[in-house]
């Protein structure tokens, strides 16, 4: 057998605390070392009921160990790896903390223990070491060995290093901004090659102690998008379609939470006016008001058909209804320096509005076409309103191309022919979770702007697509002329 031992000393400025808590969610992996394709959590029992034990007895406790299914980047071929957390010892009162991980792949294993020690208030050191076992190499390949072992320990620390210290926007270089401007070879990066060819992926700003209101939670990026809050410690406000699908939903987001976090449910139909106005008022009325709300609920249809209040129901759901409650919650949140996260698509590249046929009376209904004008409009009266509430911050992003449900249902040949190129969930609700946690956005700050992975997007490419100022007051007249009823 053959043993490769890597060494590494990363100095953080971040404090022990929250770099533990980081690391501890070992998942979190592929946010920052590119050595790995995709982590999912595994194991039944949390990390957070693990924290209670210590070295040996970890094994006598009773509970499961939490494991991590891996599919490593070798050579750009994904390889599976599995690995447990077998030691995690919380910050002590010396400021010291200890993880030890054991990982098994096909023919090899690593040992991976990451102590931590305090050196100031908001400062701490990594002492980074994996030993890895493997079949017997030939002394004349030792040499490569180290070095390959060498370079991605290095990639990781630094992957590391920018997830916790350097994760604030970024900025697309000249070839990805002529790219995007071209639209279509733009839209290669709306893949999972754009998602890891990010600079920094980490989550690790946390909201312990607020309230965090998602629309569409049952499935998709909404989900998705819950379990990483829930990860960082905010409390949830969901809202979806139906009780059962809500519980079943919520008990799916307790576990990514590392502590014990409140989780409220309410049902509703977005695509009824009423029935969005009544939710609005449901989530004013609140003992705990939120302090974000993302509009994440949206739907792709394949016929046209009218809501109760004679609404195309593409425009309902993905227009009218986000507007509704983000014209209700702005001045609370506003107040409260809060936010709004408004969920679009990168399809609204490819449409303008058409304020003289808003529900598609006049042309063969396409539905990726409607689909594509309400996000549209839903961006454009965003941008306007972010202009009216002074201190709230309203940001709309997209998520690029991601295998959900929804995409599955209504786009069947699309998601067939591009499976494998698509964003996981995880993925694609990235963006939305940044914008709802990193300090970059407290009070109001860059407001308005339009986002995908983390960097600032024009709102229009094509011509013919940008919404002028005499458009948007237009479409402001014709949402809330539909809204009276």
């Amino acid at each position: 057998m053959t043993t490769l031992n890597l060494h590494r000393v990363l100095p953080l400025k971040r404090s022990l605390v929250e770099v533990f808590r980081y690391l501890r969610d070992f998942d979190n992996i592929e946010q920052w070392d590119p050595g790995v394709f995709s982590a999912e959590r595994e194991a039944t029992s949390s990390t957070q009921e693990l924290e209670s034990t210590h070295g040996d007895s970890v094994s006598r406790s009773g509970l499961s160990k939490p494991s991590f299914a891996l599919q490593l980047n070798v050579m750009g071929r994904s390889v599976p790896m599995r690995y447990t957390l077998d030691i995690c010892e919380p910050p002590s009162e010396q400021g010291q903390a200890r993880l030890v991980l054991t990982g098994i792949g096909d023919g090899f294993t690593a040992v991976d223990t990451l102590a931590l020690s305090a050196t100031s208030a908001n400062e701490c050191t990594l002492d980074y070491r994996a030993d890895i076992t493997t079949a017997d190499v030939p002394s004349l390949l030792m040499p490569v060995l180290n070095w390959w072992g060498s370079r991605l320990s290095d990639a990781a620390m630094n992957g590391l290093k920018g997830a916790l210290e350097n994760d604030g926007p970024s900025q697309p270089g000249a070839l990805a901004r002529l790219a995007e401007r071209l639209v279509l070879p733009g839209m290669i990066n709306y893949t999972r090659r754009g998602y890891r060819k990010m600079p920094s992926r980490g989550l690790s700003r946390y909201l312990d102690g607020r309230r965090v209101g998602i629309s569409g939670v049952t499935s998709g990026l909404g989900l998705a998008c819950a379990q990483q809050l829930a990860r960082l410690g905010a409390d949830l406000v969901l809202i979806g379609r139906g009780a059962e699908r809500l519980a079943q939903a919520a008990e799916s987001i307790r576990p990514w939470a590392s502590h014990a976090i409140d989780i409220q449910c309410i049902e509703a139909e977005l695509s009824n006016i009423a029935s969005t106005r009544a939710l609005s008022q449901q989530l004013l009325a609140l003992e705990r008001p939120l302090d974000v709300w993302i509009n994440n609920a949206g739907a792709l249809f394949d016929s046209q058909a009218l809501t109760s209040d004679g609404l195309e129901r593409t425009m309902a759901v993905n227009f009218v209804a986000p507007a509704l409650l983000t014209q209700a919650l702005a001045p609370m949140l506003a107040a409260r320096s809060g936010r709004i996260i408004q969920v679009v698509s990168g399809g609204l590249y490819t449409q303008g509005i058409r304020l003289d046929d808003m529900a598609f009376a006049n042309e063969p209904f396409n539905g990726p076409q409607a689909y594509a004008r309400a996000k549209r409009a839903l961006l454009d009266v965003s941008q306007y309103w972010a202009t009216q509430h002074r201190g709230l911050g309203l940001h709309t992003m997209h998520p690029g191309w991601a295998a959900t449900p929804g995409v599955a249902s209504a786009l069947p040949d699309f998601n067939q022919r591009m499976g494998k190129w698509l964003r996981n969930a995880r993925q694609g609700s990235d963006t939305a979770v940044w914008l709802a946690s990193h300090p970059v956005f407290a009070q109001g700050q860059h407001s308005g702007e339009f986002w995908f992975d983390r960097a600032r997007r024009p709102g229009a490419l094509l011509p013919n697509t940008a919404s002028s100022k005499t458009d948007v007051q237009a479409l402001i007249s014709w949402y809330e002329e539909q809204i009276s009823v």
